[in-house]
């Protein structure tokens, strides 16, 4: 998924930037590459297009299902920030792919369809 314009994209600088984004479900996210350390460091990241499609042909379509309640049990239990987990939650509803050197984009799973 490429998206058109740098403008339409909403651009995290910060962990309450990111949070914010997350929450009203911007299409776009980049992650600034002053917060890109912070970002690999705390979060989550969900797994890439590649590796969600193996998993999903090794559990036959049953790895979302499983993985889905496995992560809802760690992530009430990890020793997290709140608002870590909030964030690490609602990250799992998009995709992300290293958009240069210097940042990541995050985009909606529902865009691709």
């Amino acid at each position: 998924m490429e998206y058109k314009q740098r403008d339409d994209c909403f651009i995290a600088y910060s962990t309450e930037n990111l949070l914010y984004a997350l929450k009203s479900e911007e299409d776009y996210i980049i992650i600034h590459e002053d917060f890109k350390k912070e970002f690999e460091q705390n979060t989550q990241l969900p797994l890439t297009e590649k590796e969600e499609m193996a998993a999903q042909l090794g559990f036959r379509g049953w790895a979302g299902i499983w993985v889905g309640l496995c992560f809802h049990i760690i992530n009430f239990f990890s020793k997290g920030s709140k608002q870590q987990k909030k964030i690490d939650s609602k990250i799992r509803k998009y995709h992300f792919k290293k958009q240069n050197g210097h940042e990541f984009i995050l985009y909606l799973r529902q865009l691709e369809y």
